[in-house]
């Protein structure tokens, strides 16, 4: 793969106010965003293990939000398929970086055990290894509905979503050869500490990655990331951005890092 690309999705301080939850035997669940145009699903649909929709808005305080209310569910990433929507300004940045099949997508989002009243963190949750990709609203529509799918991007309201691309999950993940095995979609169920983006004690946008594969690095960020200390691995992660892209082509070590995480944790 040419391009590792950390992708920031779920709840956040403008589009929901409130951390998605760890809850309290580890496992995660990334809350997705609200829309206020019609969607797919609403929030009082949302499953997870054997809490609801409402009881997940009840349980992390987002009292701005109901049941009732349309939600933004993407990355979509069942256990059929992995689907990622993007458009606009964002999607014109994956185009000018020239994300292509094969690169590989790491969800993270802003998460928080609350029943711990712990800290705000930046948590991976998820990941897509791209197969093919499919634009315009038109296309878009027509892969889903031949596939009996829906997804929020899958729509034919041209003003809703402008530069609309979809990013289709490959059936396995390839972009390693200790991977491929393993589906080119997934959730990463639980929490843990290699997952885990924040520096310890610092606040959530304060990254620390793991020196084993980050040092020694060459033209590593594509575009808005920088070092704030090289030597420490430490990333500053701040700003309205969606999409953070690593140079994967000239450092394979960040392939292994990838390729470990999916290992350890996406076997759940």
């Amino acid at each position: 793969m040419k391009n590792l690309i950390i992708s920031r999705k779920g709840f956040d301080s403008t589009a929901g106010g409130r951390a998605s939850p760890i809850f309290a035997n580890g496992d995660i669940f990334s809350v997705p965003i609200p829309q206020k145009r019609k969607s797919p699903s609403r929030y009082g649909e949302l499953k997870f293990r054997d809490l609801s929709g409402s009881e997940i808005l009840n349980l992390i305080g987002a009292k701005s939000i109901s049941s009732r209310d349309y939600c933004h569910n993407d990355p979509l990433l069942s256990e059929r398929i992995g689907i990622f929507g993007q458009a606009g300004g964002a999607q014109g940045e994956l185009d000018n970086c020239g994300i292509e099949k094969g690169d590989l997508f790491l969800f993270f989002g802003w998460f928080k055990q609350y029943h711990q009243r712990g800290p705000d963190l930046h948590h991976l949750f998820g990941w897509l290894q791209v197969e093919k990709m499919i634009k315009g609203n038109a296309n878009i529509s027509n892969f889903l509905l031949k596939n009996g799918l829906s997804h929020p991007h899958g729509t034919r309201d041209v003003k809703q979503f402008k530069n609309n691309t979809i990013y289709v999950a490959s059936r396995n993940a390839s972009f390693s050869d200790s991977v491929r095995d393993m589906m080119g979609h997934g959730r990463f169920k639980r929490t843990a500490k290699n997952l885990i983006l924040t520096e310890k004690g610092k606040t959530r946008s304060r990254w620390r990655l793991p020196k084993k594969h980050f040092s020694n690095t060459k033209k590593l960020f594509r575009n808005r990331l920088k070092w704030k200390d090289e030597q420490r691995c430490m990333v500053n992660c701040i700003g309205i951005g969606q999409e953070f892209i690593l140079n994967a082509q000239d450092n394979p070590s960040i392939v292994k890092w990838a390729s470990s995480l999916l290992n350890t944790y996406g076997r759940h």
